[in-house]
């Protein structure tokens, strides 16, 4: 099956919305607390537990970036030692364990050690993320008193504390979303949380994320599933072109929705359970967007008549990062020349003759020179919380979008003031 008609048979199925939290999902807890990674008058959650009641499937992607954190190293050998089965996700903010050395490694595995050991599975079905300063040590006599506690909490109740807010960090507000499908007449349950706010750049994964389902599926389906959804999804996400040390995305499924088995990629089943996760992965990729550092403005980026769809997200990335384009927006300055020779430098092949420029709904540029608009109207337009800059340079087939954000003062404050 061609990629593009596997994706207009994903956007023909029928997914619903849905309110529900990780806990929410048949067959999982969840618990977060504070035990001092970081510090503030108010005390804000910095570990957190999303915990299976019986083995999962289990699929992961991580960060591309050749550093690369203890946990994500970690995570990488359990997944392949469970044969994709997983019990586990422990999470700590505040200190990302990344350039720490032999010690990290062992404190990453001492993490799963002792969620392990309380929970009753093996060392290979617990899964770490950590997220934060690149370079401390984890305070580990911290971290031990507070998984015995958050262990204690999932035992007794499916919820304690917030699971979003135990994983943020520079993030102003917590994300989620979910949703539902129906799989052979069953109800198939979907939830998503994520972090990340800057460090952003498409190279999956972007930023860490968890999505529990109780959909059955096979490991080696959940795994392409996922990986197929990345690409239009967190790997469409850009706030200021860096890929962390520490990005990580699993999926766990229970199989409580006694579905009939998701056995082979491709087929109706398949394409119902990729459009749930996709619409999942989709919806907190734009909220990672929305929340990036100092951010005033959401965009997003569509090109189109390229070549092939590699051009046309070249195109679109380009802009994406641009800080004349992105501080153009902050100053809801419609600058179309910043646009379109940003698009020029992409190392894409197109006539400048050929190519269009809209932002807003507003036509700026159109075959290779500006269109009369009324600047007053198309500035205000740019006052909008979501901004939309369309680019086609052709007729070709190949398409992109991107999301991102504007670059403000803010952002700048934020990263100068977050120190090692």
């Amino acid at each position: 099956m061609k990629p593009n008609a596997r994706k207009r048979k994903a956007e023909a199925v029928a997914v619903e919305p849905w309110e529900g939290l990780l806990h929410d999902v048949p067959g999982f807890r969840t618990a977060s607390l504070h035990c001092g990674l970081k510090t503030a008058k108010e005390e804000p959650p910095d570990l957190a537990l999303l915990y299976a009641e019986q083995t999962c499937v289990a699929a992961g992607v991580f960060t591309q970036n050749r550093v690369c954190a203890a946990p994500v190293k970690l995570c990488r050998a359990h997944l392949a030692k469970s044969k994709h089965r997983a019990r586990a996700l422990i999470i700590n903010a505040g200190v990302a364990n990344a350039c720490t050395g032999a010690q990290g490694d062992q404190d990453a595995r001492t993490m799963a050690g002792l969620v392990c050991r309380d929970v009753n599975c093996k060392p290979q079905e617990v899964l770490v993320f950590s997220t934060g300063v690149i370079g401390p040590r984890l305070p580990m006599a911290k971290i031990e008193i507070g998984i015995q506690r958050l262990v204690s909490f999932v035992k007794e109740q499916k919820i304690t504390g917030d699971f979003a807010r135990g994983i943020m960090t520079t993030d102003l507000v917590p994300k989620t979303a979910a949703a539902m499908v129906k799989l052979g007449g069953k109800v198939v349950h979907l939830a998503g949380v994520c972090k990340g706010s800057g460090m952003i750049a498409p190279a999956m994964a972007t930023m860490l994320a968890a999505v529990a389902t109780d959909a059955v599926v096979a490991p080696a389906v959940l795994q392409t599933a996922l990986e197929d959804v990345v690409e239009d999804t967190f790997n469409c996400v850009t706030v200021d072109g860096d890929t962390s040390t520490n990005d990580s995305l699993v999926v766990l499924a229970s199989g409580l929705a006694r579905n009939r088995p998701v056995s082979r990629t491709g087929g109706r089943d398949y394409e119902i359970l990729r459009a749930g996760l996709h619409a999942v992965c989709d919806s907190l990729a734009r909220q990672i967007a929305a929340d990036g550092e100092g951010a005033t403005h959401a965009i997003t980026v569509y090109v189109g008549g390229t070549r092939n769809a590699a051009d046309a997200r070249a195109i679109a990335r380009t802009i994406a990062e641009s800080p004349l384009v992105k501080t153009a927006i902050a100053g809801n300055d419609p600058n179309w020349g910043r646009i379109v020779a940003a698009a020029g430098r992409a190392g894409v092949a197109f006539d400048p003759d050929e190519a269009s420029l809209t932002v807003c709904g507003h036509e700026l540029f159109k075959e290779g020179q500006p269109v009369p608009f009324d600047k007053p109207t198309v500035a205000a337009a740019l006052k909008a919380k979501d901004v939309s800059i369309v680019v086609l340079v052709g007729d070709g087939p190949g398409h992109a979008k991107l999301y991102t954000c504007d670059l403000t003062h803010g952002y700048i404050t934020i990263n100068a003031e977050y120190h090692t």
